[in-house]
Formats: C-alpha cells, sequence, structure tokens
C-alpha cells in the first residue's frame, strides 16, 4: 500500500525478499502457524511482477521507470490475490482499493489489472486439472490451498450457536487488536535489532506449533 502510494521502501520489494516470503509462507502455512497465504501471496506477485520488468528482454528497458513500475506492482498484487481466493474481479478490486488515494489508475490500467488477474486464475486453474487429471475448460477455477476444506451440513436448531460464537470471536477479536496494538509499541522500543527481531519470531513459531501440536495430542487421546 505504501508503495502503491509513493513511498520508496528499500528492500521490500526485491528477488531476497520474494525468496524468503514464498518459503516463509509455504513452511508457516503446512506447519499450521497463526499466519494466512493471501497477504503474502500479494506480495509475492508484486516481487514477481518487478522482477520481469528486469528481465532481460528487448523493450522491457522502458518500463523501468517509477510510474510503470508502480503498475506492474499492481497487476503483480492483484494476480497473487486472484490466485488465493480463485477471483480475478476480488483481486483486480482489492489492488484498486488499497492504491487509493493513488491517481495512477486509469480506466484501461483497470482492464488490464484485471486481465492480469484472470490469466493467473486460469493458470493455477490449468496446472491444478492437469495434475489432478481433470479436463480444463474454460469455466475451470481453482484457489491455491494447503489441505481441504470439510463441508459440514448444520441444522437452523444451531444458529444461536452460532450467533454466540460469533459474538464470542468478535470480543476476542477486538481484544486481540488492542493487545497486538499495544505490544508493538513494545516491540518497537525494545525488538530493535535484527537478532532480536529473528529470535522473537523463532520463539513465537516455537511456541505456536508447540501448543497446536499439545492441543492435537491431547484432544485425540481424549
Amino acid at each position: 500500500m505504501g508503495i502503491l502510494n509513493g513511498v520508496n521502501y528499500k528492500g521490500v520489494i526485491s528477488m531476497r525478499t520474494g525468496f524468503v516470503k514464498i518459503v516463509g509462507v509455504v513452511l508457516a502455512v503446512v506447519g499450521s502457524l497463526c499466519v494466512g497465504k493471501e497477504g503474502p501471496l500479494a506480495h509475492i506477485g508484486a516481487v514477481t511482477a518487478m522482477v520481469v520488468i528486469y528481465m532481460p528482454i528487448n523493450g522491457f528497458l522502458q518500463f523501468q521507470n517509477d510510474h510503470d513500475k508502480r503498475q506492474f506492482i499492481a497487476a503483480g498484487a492483484a494476480a497473487g490475490v486472484s490466485a488465493a481466493f480463485g477471483s480475478p474481479i476480488g483481486g483486480a478490486l482489492f489492488c484498486y482499493e488499497i492504491s487509493k488515494p493513488t491517481t495512477f489508475w486509469t480506466f484501461s490500467m483497470l482492464w488490464l489489472v484485471f486481465f492480469c488477474s484472470a490469466i493467473s486464475t486460469l493458470t493455477l486453474a490449468t496446472l491444478t486439472s492437469l495434475f489432478n487429471g481433470s479436463t480444463v475448460t474454460l469455466t475451470s477455477s481453482s484457489v491455491l490451498k494447503f489441505g481441504n476444506v470439510i463441508q459440514i451440513k448444520s441444522p437452523i436448531s444451531n444458529l444461536p450457536s452460532a450467533i454466540l460464537l460469533g459474538a464470542i470471536a468478535g470480543c476476542l477479536g477486538a481484544g486481540f487488536i488492542g493487545t497486538n496494538t499495544r505490544l508493538g509499541l513494545l516491540r518497537k522500543k525494545y525488538i530493535n535489532t535484527p537478532f532480536k527481531k529473528i529470535l522473537e519470531t523463532c520463539m513465537f513459531a516455537f511456541a505456536t506449533a508447540t501448543t497446536f501440536y499439545l492441543v492435537a495430542a491431547y484432544a485425540s487421546n481424549c
């Protein structure tokens, strides 16, 4: 969001950052850590778009300016979100939303970003169909996911319980945001070196993975 609004943050869009983000998000998701793939995929898409600009191809030199870089980053981020949700329109609108209040968007660019998102979704659907041995059609769609979602039919009598759980989850979410805001201030004050940041990440990853494993082990023995 900052880069699309003109903030030049060194190192955020680079091959090294993209490689670390790809490896990190794959290991984190398959390790059942409290992270999602949607945000990182937008970042990975933006990095991929920037890498494309600097490929040794005739004619790509003209895109190596701030205006075109911003457009490529927007298209790449939209393609990443589209792959995560299987929604080209959602990816294009997401990138348009986080780009405001910038003025580099035009009607023609919106169509180009949507086309890029559609190609991203179609490519993922094609690769998924080929991997599964199924037929690829124009209506094929897929999302990048780890694991399967089990569909369970729930009777209407469970509605009060669902409302109660929603209210509890909303309160917990508000509490989490408040706690995270306060912890962010403390982190900025005390965790101010690269070593401390890496150590903090390792500690939280270890604690989260251990907790999830123990809870699953306890539930299986009950």
